[in-house]
């Protein structure tokens, strides 16, 4: 990258005028803190929008000198924090974003970004520490709370599990995936009808949401009620066949119980059937998802 310094060319700043020319002196004026802290917030902004085009190593460049311009500025750190995240470069990110957290311990988002870099490096006891700190200093935040059921449900603690589920849809009433794992974390308790109620609540919310149109399939079939079941469970697949894969199901979350269901439900033939007849999907880079023949 070139830095141009009001617009001149350097290379003719360097040349002589004439043989015996007397150089011209130049008066640089002086930036103040405020100038370059603006000029900082520039140049991260900028980065943003390099990063949203893919332009991963520009937009790492700019962050890093925004950060140069003004090492005061949370903003410009945070910003070069989820640039080295962006990259994969979780430990720079980590200590980034570490530093913004120091400069301003009083934003919540610093420690929200900070949780992700915590998610990236699998450390889920910092990210449910992290994201409660966050969420201290803005208990409105629906998805985090929603990250942080998450967080507890991996870190074995699944009572605070589903009181941050609730507090999210507390703060966003149609947040049809926090009251899905309300659904998942009932199912494992024994607390089957409350499951179900969930998950149809969920499902009547969202009309593309698979994940509870297979949960509450799975439910249904094991309790005997197998043609609703297997025509949710069908429903489901249909708009993203990723949730026949039981170790996808896993990593969303699902309970042990749970899985053993679906297991039974995937091996019976109309299943097998109907797998064979719909697409395969994948997820696009923007979470929606696409169909390949």
């Amino acid at each position: 990258m070139r830095l141009l310094l009001s617009g001149l060319c350097l290379s003719t700043l360097l040349m002589g005028t004439a043989a015996n020319a007397q150089a011209p002196l130049f008066s640089v004026p002086e930036l103040s803190p405020k100038q370059f802290q603006e000029r900082s917030l520039q140049l991260s902004q900028e980065a943003l929008r390099l990063m949203q085009v893919a332009r991963y190593e520009d937009a790492e460049a700019l962050a890093s000198l925004a950060v140069q311009l003004s090492q005061k500025n949370f903003q410009s750190y945070t910003i070069l924090g989820i640039v080295y995240l962006q990259n994969n470069k979780a430990d720079l990110a980590l200590k980034t974003l570490k530093k913004a957290v120091e400069i301003a311990p009083d934003n919540s988002r610093v420690y929200f970004n900070l949780a992700l870099v915590y998610q990236r490096q699998k450390d889920y006891a910092n990210v449910a520490s992290t994201l409660e700190k966050g969420l201290k200093l803005d208990p409105k935040a629906s998805d985090e709370y929603f990250n942080l059921g998450n967080a507890y449900i991996i870190t074995d603690r699944r009572p605070a599990a589903l009181k941050a589920f609730e507090s999210a849809v507390a703060q966003k009433k149609d947040f049809w995936e926090a009251i899905n794992n309300i659904g998942l974390l009932n199912y494992e308790l024994g607390n089957i009808e409350e499951a179900e109620n969930r998950w149809q609540q969920a499902v009547s919310i969202s009309d593309k949401a698979a994940e509870p149109r297979l949960a509450l399939g799975v439910a249904l079939y094991a309790k005997g009620n197998q043609e609703k079941g297997l025509s949710l469970a069908e429903e489901a697949f249909r708009l993203d066949k990723r949730y026949s894969q039981l170790d996808y199901l896993k990593d969303n979350l699902w309970g042990t119980k749970l899985l053993r269901e679906t297991a039974k439900l995937l091996a019976t033939p109309r299943i097998q059937e109907a797998l064979q007849r719909i697409p395969d999907t994948t997820a696009d880079i923007d979470g929606t998802v696409s169909s390949t023949p």
